[in-house]
């Protein structure tokens, strides 16, 4: 299928984004190196017969970008191999790799331009659809996306944005697909603290020769609750050309920020083509999220979870709670420990817990915007999303 729209987007960027003078330039390179160790008691996410086994990961990297004050440019190239403690069948150089590449432009009066394309390899389907939660296990798959974006302000008050997305996947042994979504969103501030706004999206979904095509109509409210607690409410219908009565779609969030820390909660109902599966499914979440920082180098993070999904032939429900604990050393190196519980119920895949393990030393400098961030106030409205 053709894609006319993120053409035209690197178009405007062609036409709206000035190469900027060679002073102004700066271009850099920033290599990273993972090694992990990680022990995963449930490798193939089975209910039946849970296999466990130990894992070491390295994954080298590297970043080359290009930085101005109103464009930046960047590509990132990072690839993971692992060995397995037990089952040396296993070992692979190509775990995971993951090419990324981006635009952006910031434009006067607070014109925004974005572009993200991205390929990515994994043997840990779930890491592609993460809003989804299900436990696919360890099989090989692939995702080609791409991420487009303008926004710009309509008065002093007033921002509109455009979006494109779109993202084809493959896996082992399940169908293979892709998703497209288009959309415009008007947003107004009411005050300094409150703001609205109204959002059209326009989906396709295609699997095994089919298509399924979608649209939500979505109003929000964006506020705050005194100088450290926000919210977002934002629902309203969507329709599928499947015919049926129209369905809700959700997205709200309330966060409260600590001196050291915010608690974020977060529920959603949309829908999403589940990798691997005939049709498109509706999804529902229900999320906590409550980071700390214990110091100026360590932090904490507990993020507890409830996905459940339902396509035409089954549902399930997943229970995930993770843990980690991060502690910085200097710039440029950091040591994560993490633990991750997954509960699966339902008929498809099955009924299974899965609990995973991981220490990780990451070397990587600290990653800097392509281009500086937005002022509040200046130029229409700011997205503040958690």
């Amino acid at each position: 299928m053709s894609r006319p729209v993120p053409r035209a987007l690197l178009a405007v960027f062609a036409g709206v984004a000035p190469i900027p003078a060679a002073a102004e330039q700066r271009f850099d390179l920033r290599p990273s190196l993972v090694l992990g160790q990680v022990w995963d008691d449930n490798l193939f996410s089975s209910a039946e017969e849970p296999q466990a086994d130990a894992i070491t990961s390295l994954g080298p990297g590297l970043t080359a970008a290009l930085r101005s004050p109103h464009f930046g440019a960047s590509f990132s190239y990072s690839r993971e191999a692992e060995m397995f403690a037990r089952r040396s069948s296993l070992n692979t150089t190509g775990a995971a790799q993951s090419a990324v590449g981006t635009l952006s432009y910031a434009g006067p009066g607070g014109l925004r331009l974005e572009a993200v394309q991205r390929y990515t390899t994994t043997l840990n389907p779930s890491q592609l659809v993460p809003t989804v939660g299900i436990d696919l296990g360890r099989r090989s798959a692939s995702q080609v996306s791409s991420d487009e974006s303008l926004s710009l302000p309509l008065g002093t008050r007033t921002r509109g944005s455009l979006r494109y997305t779109f993202a084809r996947d493959e896996i082992a042994g399940g169908l293979s697909g892709q998703t497209q979504s288009a959309g415009a969103t008007l947003e107004r501030r009411c005050s300094e603290r409150s703001r609205v706004s109204l959002g059209y999206t326009l989906r396709r979904f295609e699997f095994g020769g089919e298509g399924v095509v979608s649209q939500v109509l979505l109003a929000g409210w964006t506020g705050s609750l005194g100088r450290r607690t926000s919210f977002k409410v934002a629902a309203g219908p969507r329709v599928a050309s499947t015919g049926g009565e129209p369905a809700a779609e959700v997205d709200t969030w309330l966060r409260h920020q600590f001196k050291d820390g915010e608690l974020l909660a977060a529920y959603g109902r949309t829908e999403a083509r589940i990798l691997g599966l005939p049709g498109v499914g509706s999804t529902e979440s229900a999320t906590l999220n409550l980071t700390r920082s214990v110091s100026r180098a360590l932090r904490f993070g507990l993020s507890p979870g409830v996905f459940r999904s339902r396509i035409a032939a089954a549902d399930w429900t997943v229970y995930r709670v993770a843990t980690q604990v991060s502690w910085s050393i200097g710039r440029a190196v950091a040591i994560a420990g993490a633990h991750q519980f997954a509960a699966t119920r339902g008929a498809l895949p099955g009924s299974f817990s899965h609990n995973v393990f991981s220490v990780r030393l990451t070397f990587a400098s600290p990653e800097q915007p392509l281009v500086a961030a937005e002022t509040p106030g200046k130029g229409g409205v700011v997205e503040e999303e958690p």
